[in-house]
Formats: C-alpha cells, structure tokens, sequence
C-alpha cells in the first residue's frame, strides 16, 4: 500500500491557495468585478498548484533518491569491512575484468594491467600507518587502494607516492554498474526503536533542571494573572516530568 505524501499535498494547497488570495485580491481591487478576479484566481490557483506539485514531486524523488544511495553506501561499506579477504579478493577480481582483460588474485591483491589493487575496507577512515604499509610494497605496478574512507593525511602521504585512493563514494558506482552489490548485506541496519524506548531516552537528568525551574515560574506566575488554571496545570504538569526524569532516569 503506498503512503500518502502528506508534505507535498500540504505544500501543494497551500501554494495554490496563496495564489487564489493574491490573484483574486489584486484583480477584484483593479476590475471591481468579483466574477472576472473569481475566473483568474481559480486559473492562477490551479496553474501554481500544478507547478508547485511538479517541482516539489521532483525534488523530493531526487532527494530519496539520493537518501536511497548514502544508505546502501552505508551498508556496503560495513558489509565490506566484515567481509574476508577472500571474499574481497573475489569480489574485486569480477568488477574489474572485462572481455579484453581478466583480472588476477595474487596474495590477498588484485593485479589487472597495469595496476596493483589493495584493499583496506575497516570501520575507521584509512591512515597514514595503512598507506605505509602499501608504500613498502614493491612492485612496478600502479597501486590502487580500494577503502571505504580515507583521512585526510593518509589522503595527501598516498599522493606525494603516487598512489590512488578509491573510496566507498567510488566504489559503489562500480559494483553497482556492474550488477555485483550484494543481494544480502551481513548487516541490514539497526533494529527499530521503541516509542517507548526513545520517550525514555529523552528522561535524563540534563532536563531534570530546566523542567523544574520552568514549571516553577508557571506556578508563579498563576498568582500574577487573571486566568490562572493554565499556569497551574502546565507548571505541575513540568514539576511532575521534572521529578520522573530524576527518579526513573
């Protein structure tokens, strides 16, 4: 079942309406004829909220789209780090052969013409000791290495060597021309969280204070106006999450 997009057709109406007011306001101002600025608003209303809707449509594809893509890089890139070598290896051989060369899996590295493929997918960003290590790797080859991000040290010591960083944001269009991305990453994503979960999560001591102090104000305030029972019933209402927050953190 789809969902309703409840923000596009709030943005939608609200932009037509916006048009129908302004259009129906200046004309009947200018023609004193409620009928012809009636005739133009309705007009206006409809060619403004057709063309809010299509900008807005398309932005917000664009953009899950987009969120789409930061998700499943996410993914692979943890799925790569807790993959083994092997598999890597494997992987990475398939993605980089072609019909007119066939890439080579030489001790836990990937040869393919004239480069050399290392591969370092971790769960931090790749370092200066990681480069270092490569660097003491002889070989006449290019060196190319393939991780799912890289510090910006590591980044600048791998230039002044001449060689190649590919990163996760370069990796994944490359499994994914190639139809390799996994069918099922080792780790889908964390599980769903409560609501009652995170309404806990938002009692801590830290909103203990300004609860309180807030509340309090309220209460003394309901002494200073003529409508009091809304001070009363919000500061108690403070002064109780106040003392939850304290005594269930």
């Amino acid at each position: 079942m789809r969902r309703i997009n409840l923000p596009l057709i709030l943005d939608t109406l609200f932009s037509a309406l916006c048009a129908f007011l302004l259009f129906f306001t200046a004309i009947r101002y200018y023609t004193k004829s409620a009928y012809i600025a009636l005739a133009f608003a309705i007009c206006a209303c409809l060619l403004f909220g057709s063309l809010c809707f299509l900008y807005l449509s398309r932005k917000q594809n664009k953009s899950l789209l987009i969120s789409r893509d930061e998700k499943q890089k996410k993914l692979l890139s943890l799925h790569l780090s807790l993959s083994s070598d092997e598999y890597l290896c494997d992987l990475f051989e398939k993605s980089l052969s072609t019909s007119d060369a066939t890439a080579e899996i030489k001790g836990g590295k990937v040869y393919f013409k004239d480069g050399v493929y290392f591969f370092d997918f971790k769960m931090q960003p790749l370092n200066e000791d990681d480069v270092a290590r490569i660097i003491k790797f002889k070989c006449d080859e290019k060196k190319i290495i393939y991780c799912c991000k890289a510090s910006a040290e590591a980044a600048v010591l791998a230039e002044n060597f001449l060689i190649e960083i590919k990163q996760i944001d370069d990796v994944y269009p490359i499994l994914k021309e190639r139809g390799l991305l996994p069918e099922k990453y080792v780790y889908e994503g964390a599980k769903k969280i409560s609501v009652w979960k995170k309404i806990r999560a938002r009692f801590s001591r830290r909103i203990c204070a300004p609860l309180f102090w807030s509340g309090a104000a309220l209460l003394a305030l309901s002494y200073l106006t003529f409508f009091p029972v809304y001070y009363i019933v919000s500061g108690s209402i403070m002064l109780i999450l106040s003392a939850v927050a304290l005594v269930f953190n």
